[in-house]
């Protein structure tokens, strides 16, 4: 059994797809044979047979971005909800589809059915292979380096999410490579976590290497703005040109249609919920439906981003600009239910149509907080060469009370990294997180 689950280990990704693939088009087929009882009337299943292609397309597309080919330090229940999110998004992708090459013959009934069949088969095959690997791969022992107390913040975090993967079993802080050599030789995988000597850190990666360790590095800024850069030669030497991290004008032009786009068919859609909202929230309690508050864009510029009202009339009044907490008492009973379906932000539409901010890019600040982060984080300024976003890197794989550092290094890594390819996947990303309670809770309450 031990030798047979290492041979299957060992097998492609390829094949993975391809059994996902396969079982995505069993899940039709048997939905056509429970409604139709084994018979295929030609008229209803040639729109199914014309649009595998696109099927295809869309289901592996789906798969990537909710993270069903990277199936460590997930749990069964992770993979269900990823699972079930994108077998949902499957079957309307498909029945637009449909209205598209005007396959109207297409039964609806099919895509429920389908739905249900193809998640009970693709479960069952993702929890074979949860098994397979968790029995390959066992609890992998984990070392952790950095600066002593963010480092152990760093293991804390990992724990956290370890779902019987993985197990820190040291934290350092060395000064020399010779202290680390014997937690090394013992642990399977090592995590450099926070600011370190150069010299030191290379001399642990080479270590790592040497004794065929998996090494992990958070990067620093100048590592994120040094990716991705190209090589160019002058002469024998190589140099690396490192460019200014904005999008081209090309990009910007593309993403201005896409945002004047997309708003505008969400504002349309969304706004009777947002009429509904506005009643809610005035018999609700006392003050304005619609909040404003001023924050910062591309470019440094500030406007007034819009959002609906969730705290009680003039919450600040008394303590100034605060970052809001979890169980934040200022925060309304309709303003809990809004935060937690983000429903809040939809008057942000508005700001996207008047071009102060796109659908994705780094949250915008305000004006008091950005201070203050420039003067602990010289590089913040770079996210701001790109407009602010209702969504965006951080938020889809941050939290809410991910530290301003950790959050400017996936805002960084967005601009180095931009596509739209990556805007979709946000965006895709965001649905996801829309239900992930602990991405809209305030910043945790420090306990004295």
């Amino acid at each position: 059994m031990k030798s047979y689950i290492k041979s299957y280990h060992k097998l492609s990704k390829f094949f993975v797809v391809l059994i996902d693939i396969l079982l995505i088009h069993a899940g039709y087929i048997l939905a056509y044979i429970i409604k139709f009882n084994f018979t295929f009337p030609e008229r209803n299943f040639m729109p199914y047979y014309t649009l595998i292609p696109q099927i295809t397309l869309f289901a592996l597309v789906l798969l990537n971005i909710y993270g069903l080919y990277t199936i460590t330090m997930k749990t069964i229940s992770e993979i269900a909800f990823s699972l079930g999110l994108a077998l949902m998004l499957l079957q309307f992708l498909t029945v637009v589809s449909t209205f598209f090459y005007r396959h109207f013959a297409f039964p609806r009934s099919i895509f429920i059915i389908a739905f249900f069949v193809q998640f009970l088969l693709l479960l069952g095959w993702r929890g074979f292979v949860l098994y397979v690997f968790k029995r390959v791969q066992g609890i992998k022992y984990v070392l952790v380096i950095g600066e002593t107390s963010r480092a152990h913040e760093f293991a804390q975090k990992l724990q956290n999410i370890s779902k019987g993967w993985i197990e820190v079993k040291y934290v350092l802080e060395p000064t020399t490579i010779e202290e680390l050599i014997p937690y090394i030789k013992v642990v399977d995988t090592i995590y450099l976590y926070s600011k370190m000597d150069e010299n030191l850190k290379s001399e642990i990666v080479r270590k790592a290497i040497e004794f065929k360790k998996h090494i992990f590095i958070a990067p620093d800024f100048r590592d994120i703005l040094v990716s991705r850069a190209r090589v160019i030669q002058f002469d024998d030497v190589a140099t690396l040109s490192i460019e200014q991290p904005e999008l081209t004008s090309e990009q910007k032009l593309i993403k201005r249609v896409c945002d004047i786009l997309l708003a505008s068919v969400a504002l349309v859609i969304a706004f009777p919920i947002m009429i509904l909202i506005a009643i809610a929230i005035k018999l609700d309690s006392e003050g304005p439906v619609i909040y404003k508050q001023k924050r910062v864009t591309e470019g440094e510029r500030e406007f007034y981003v819009l959002k609906f009202r969730t705290m009680v009339k003039d919450a600040e009044k008394m303590t100034g600009p605060v970052l809001a907490t979890e169980n934040d008492p200022r925060i309304t009973r309709v303003g809990r239910f809004l935060r937690a379906t983000r429903l809040d932000e939809l008057p942000q539409l508005i700001n996207i149509l008047k071009g102060e901010m796109s659908f994705i890019g780094p949250r915008p600040e305000r004006p008091y907080f950005v201070e203050q982060f420039k003067k602990l984080y010289p590089e913040y300024s770079l996210r701001h060469n790109v407009k602010a976003g209702l969504t965006g890197l951080a938020q889809v794989y941050g939290k809410y009370a991910t530290s301003p550092e950790d959050k400017l290094r996936l805002d960084l890594i967005y601009i180095k990294n931009y596509s739209v390819f990556l805007d979709i996947k946000i965006l895709l990303l965001t649905l996801k997180t829309i239900f992930t309670k602990e991405a809209a809770e305030g910043v945790k309450n420090q306990k004295g």
